[in-house]
């Protein structure tokens, strides 16, 4: 993971996400000049999403073939967190092993900025969709505070990107 920089040594408050490849995308994490994560995805249906920072690595998967679930795995096959779709709603709920708990979901009804955010700690971090942007289809937006008090920022980063995608997959599959 050394092709990565922390998080403690971020200077900006927003990341523009760079969309790279066109048949078998991935995404990066970056400010321009230096990279703090990736996202890609794994399998001929794109089941699988490995999340990669200087910290370390996670699998996002489903918890099976049918199910609303996804499990977070280490590549160890360690299950550190379980996210939790809401039923008729645009919530997405989080829980980590650690005892982090978070919800994902647009604060308006057609606005483009999704929010992760918890009871403890308020807003944690807000990912901003753009429109016909190929290249940068997404914008990351941090609290310098929120570095210090939540570790598993970039796991939130990468995820709600990775959430973002799958939302955009089946609002497409819809129409």
């Amino acid at each position: 993971m050394d092709q990565f920089r922390s998080f403690d040594q971020l200077r900006v408050t927003e990341l523009p996400v760079l969309r790279h490849g066109l048949w078998r995308p991935w995404y990066e994490l970056t400010d321009g000049q230096f990279s703090y994560g990736k996202l890609t995805y794994t399998g001929a249906l794109k089941r699988n999403c490995i999340l990669e920072t200087v910290g370390g690595s996670w699998i996002v998967k489903r918890k099976s073939w049918v199910g609303r679930k996804f499990i977070i795995e280490q590549p160890d096959r360690m299950e550190i967190g379980l996210i939790t779709p809401q039923i008729w709603c645009r919530k997405v709920n989080l829980t980590l092993n650690n005892g982090l708990t978070a919800t994902f979901y647009n604060k308006k009804i057609l606005s483009h900025n999704y929010t992760w955010v918890s009871e403890q700690l308020g807003d944690i971090l807000n990912v901003q969709t753009k429109f016909w942007k190929w290249k940068k289809p997404f914008i990351v937006k941090i609290d310098p505070d929120m570095i210090k008090k939540v570790p598993e920022l970039p796991l939130l980063a990468l995820l709600g990107i990775n959430l973002v995608l799958l939302k955009q997959a089946e609002a497409a599959a819809v129409s």
